[in-house]
């Protein structure tokens, strides 16, 4: 059973949101400038695609954690051959 699931969504939907907030933003300014050309629309488009990469990685790191270490030593021993 998984630890702290509801802290871990309620944590990381807030650090999505904030970084979408500030993309939106971000575009929402460009747009006002000269500088609003399809290079640089990539360009924070791609800084909003590494940022969420990285809350995802965030997340199934801390959803390995909490795991109980039990249950996984279980879950090994039961998928290897000649282990029970």
């Amino acid at each position: 059973m998984l630890k702290n699931k509801e802290k871990i969504i309620q944590e990381k939907t807030e650090e999505i949101t904030v970084q979408l907030k500030n993309y939106v933003d971000e575009m929402d300014n460009l747009s006002e400038t000269d500088e609003f050309t399809i290079s640089n629309i990539e360009a924070k488009w791609g800084l909003l695609e590494e940022i969420t990469k990285q809350v995802y990685r965030e997340i199934n790191n801390e959803i390995i954690k909490n795991f109980s270490e039990k249950e996984i030593i279980k879950s090994k021993k039961v998928n290897m051959p000649g282990r029970e």
